[in-house]
């Protein structure tokens, strides 16, 4: 049960670098407004085909993540509540970041971790101490694969565009907001490609896959918020209420909130690990 609760929320937290990768700028107001001068008569198909192409551009972004996750297992009587805020920078070429989060754990109580992944290596700081830690060659080549993959931005947008009927499309004068809110097994398939994307798929075994197929998605609803003069990407949210039946009919139930706003669109030329941090890093 452990690591289905580690894996479906690191696959799904993959859903950001996606959404990350849509080349947006400064994020606009995320609610739509009264003001329609500027009304445009694009087709929501033409919208979203043109924030795919803008989102060909990308080469650097920074990222403001939030996100509230509820797991539960009704028959053990068991619930855990987790909260992110992530503050990212990403180059897409040579791939690199660096992040920031902090975590709410229960049973831990708050946590932050600071992590550089670059041509240098990968370095994380210990979130119980001060001291750098370089991880190994191995992890570092694995995590970078994933985001590789993770960070596909057309992965997104070809999903999300076979559901093109099932969106509701809006606009005020500064931007389009496409909505997503679905429910039914025929959206699995946006869920599994988000778990693709991280490569987690490859390490589910024969149990988990099982599952995958049986899953239930209770809810799941998108929002994407699209410049009206650029046609890039300044906000995403996702809603997602989902249950597989794990472990001898065990329900294991995950409820998720997620909200990233993008900025310092291809205003990143480098990410450089710190002098003092390469010296310091205790090797593992």
């Amino acid at each position: 049960m452990k690591k289905w609760m580690k894996g479906l929320a690191v696959g799904l937290l993959s859903v950001v670098l996606v959404a990350c990768s849509n080349d947006p700028q400064e994020p606009a107001n995320t609610k739509p407004g009264t003001d329609e001068t500027n009304k445009s008569e694009l087709t929501l198909e033409e919208v979203f085909n043109k924030a795919q192409e803008a989102s060909e551009d990308l080469k650097s972004m920074h990222a403001d993540m939030e996100m509230k996750q509820t797991i539960s297992i009704p028959e053990l009587e068991e619930e855990m509540e987790t909260s992110m805020d992530i503050q990212m920078d990403m180059i897409q070429d040579p791939l690199s970041m660096h992040q920031v989060m902090k975590m709410d754990i229960p049973g831990m109580g708050g946590m932050e971790t600071e992590m550089y992944m670059t041509e240098a290596g990968m370095f994380m700081k210990n979130p119980e101490g001060e001291e750098w830690m370089k991880l190994p060659t191995e992890d570092f080549d694995d995590i970078m694969e994933g985001m590789n993959s993770g960070a596909d931005a057309n992965v997104d947008f070809e999903t999300l565009g076979e559901f093109i009927e099932d969106f509701t499309f809006e606009q005020d004068d500064n931007q389009y907001i496409l909505k997503l809110k679905a429910s039914g097994e025929e959206f699995k398939k946006i869920v599994e490609e988000q778990l693709d994307a991280g490569g987690l798929m490859e390490g589910l075994g024969d149990e988990e896959l099982d599952a995958l197929n049986d899953m239930k998605i209770h809810e799941l609803e998108y929002e994407i918020f699209i410049d009206k003069e650029t046609f890039q990407t300044t906000a995403f949210n996702l809603d997602m209420d989902i249950e597989l039946m794990v472990e001898e009919e065990a329900t294991f139930r995950m409820k998720q909130e997620l909200e990233a706003k993008i900025s310092q669109i291809n205003d990143i030329s480098e990410i450089v690990v710190p002098q003092e941090i390469i010296d310091q890093a205790i090797e593992y």
